[in-house]
């Protein structure tokens, strides 16, 4: 759901065009990088030198400077913004698409160059963008950038957001759930019914549930020393502690790996109000999944629901806000809480 996206530091500079639409230009831009993108830049000083585009360098519109000074504090805070290392060459200093290429090729999407370079660098101007799958990045301008073939498969993506019928949970993982959790400090589960796999007695346990399976799919890719929190509903009585001890041993994390601690609440039945309906797993990075028909679709390695299983992807500051609402609203009530995981 996350692009990597590379961004020339002159690739802003809109001067050519009326106030008016480059505004929009950087708005439409931004949203959809805020919504499908991550930062990768050269080195340090490649990222300084964005930084200092944004705030004097030319060609912006004021407004526009305020819009992404915002997003780049933004994304350094939600840790989505990685720097190469070994450092390679910054994009403003490529000056052929061979060289692009091979400085660029395995570590981002999008590269957003400067219109300038567009013909350089072979981008048709007619379309403001050159893209070949599985050859290289997306190379486009910023105009472009929103557009881009990269972008719209994680659009579509979302705007589809259906895993059908016998569709690998893998395909999930690789397509939603990593890119989300990748580099997050932290993770909040909440859903009902989260525990009820783990007192079936009479359940094929061979295969990881859903409850193991996305633990260890967020221990692989968060940061260390990361922190998950699952809030559900008690049940059967059974306690918080006797919860947590039984996910430890399906789940039987290894020595090694990010999280640092994962904690359950569990709200207790008797409480005066109930665990909300709909599902969600919330990032840090600043996006989130809502699933409406609960994380029990993710049970096996293939969806066995005829109906499938159907989510939706949040981003925006109000809705993130409102889960996070939701979340110290549930949490409030009675409940117990135990450790699952707690790593040096």
């Amino acid at each position: 759901m996350h692009a990597q996206v590379a961004i020339a530091s002159n690739a802003l500079d809109t001067a050519s065009l009326p106030p008016d639409a480059a505004l929009t230009i950087h708005r439409v831009f931004m949203d959809r990088l805020q919504a499908h993108g991550r930062l990768v830049f050269a080195d340090d000083m490649d990222a300084r030198n964005l930084l200092r585009a944004v705030t004097s360098g030319p060609g912006l519109p004021p407004q526009a400077r305020v819009w992404w000074g915002e997003v780049l504090a933004t994304f350094a805070k939600n840790n989505r913004v990685s720097v190469r290392q070994p450092s390679t060459t910054p994009l403003v200093q490529v000056a052929t698409l061979a060289e692009l290429y091979r400085h660029w090729n395995d570590s981002v999407d999008v590269a957003v160059i400067a219109t300038a370079a567009s013909a350089a660098l072979g981008v048709p101007a007619a379309t403001g963008f050159l893209a070949s799958p599985g050859h290289g990045p997306d190379v486009v301008t910023a105009h472009s950038a929103p557009t881009s073939p990269a972008i719209e498969r994680l659009k579509d993506l979302a705007d589809k957001g259906t895993l059908t019928h016998t569709s690998r949970r893998e395909t999930f993982r690789q397509d939603v759930l990593t890119p989300l959790a990748a580099g997050a400090q932290t993770a909040t589960i909440v859903d009902r019914y989260y525990f009820n796999r783990v007192w079936r007695p009479d359940d094929d346990k061979n295969a990881p549930g859903h409850v193991e399976w996305l633990l260890g799919a967020l221990d692989a890719v968060m940061a260390p020393g990361a922190k998950v929190h699952i809030i559900a509903e008690s049940q059967r009585n059974v306690s918080a502690t006797d919860t947590a001890a039984a996910v430890h041993t399906a789940w039987n994390p290894p020595n090694t790996g990010r999280l640092g601690e994962a904690v359950l609440s569990l709200i207790a039945r008797t409480a005066p109000a109930r665990v909300p309906h709909d599902r969600h797993i919330r990032f840090s990075t600043g996006a989130a999944v809502l699933m409406p028909s609960g994380f029990d679709r993710l049970e096996k390695p293939t969806v066995a629901d005829p109906n499938g299983m159907n989510w939706h992807y949040c981003w925006g500051p109000t809705k993130l806000a409102d889960l996070r609402a939701a979340e110290q609203r549930t949490i409030a009530l009675p409940h117990g809480r135990a450790t699952i995981l707690q790593r040096p």
